[in-house]
């Protein structure tokens, strides 16, 4: 097997922002109160948009810009890599998350979903 090859059988799951899938908007319900801020910042990479993502920490905002892979990007990636079953899995809130702060709490966040998993296998 080459160096840095996944074992055969081996699970990856990556977390991801979602601003370059067509049901996000980025005109839709604020996610601040989540603790963060996604803003387009009108640049495209060969890989996808450019995105201001800001962690609106309680002492001083961090704010960085980072592209944001399309699906097909990260799923030709992992193929080349020697992944498969590629799965895009839709994030949801738990029923501990629910009873911690209440439905309406992530009514914005499932309206408007920001993050989604990938699962795939070696």
């Amino acid at each position: 097997m080459p160096q840095g090859a996944p074992e055969p059988g081996a699970r990856r799951r990556v977390l991801r922002t979602r601003p370059e899938t067509p049901d996000y908007r980025f005109d839709g319900p604020s996610l601040d109160k989540y603790g963060f801020r996604s803003e387009p910042t009108g640049e495209e990479a060969e890989t996808g948009p450019q995105v201001r993502i800001t962690a609106l920490l309680d002492h001083q905002p961090i704010e960085f810009v980072t592209t944001c892979p399309r699906r097909e990007v990260y799923e030709e990636c992992l193929r080349t890599a020697g992944f498969s079953e590629v799965t895009w899995v839709p994030l949801e809130v738990s029923d501990a998350g629910v009873r911690a702060f209440g439905a309406d709490f992530w009514a914005d966040f499932l309206a408007n979903p920001p993050l989604e998993m990938l699962r795939c296998r070696a």
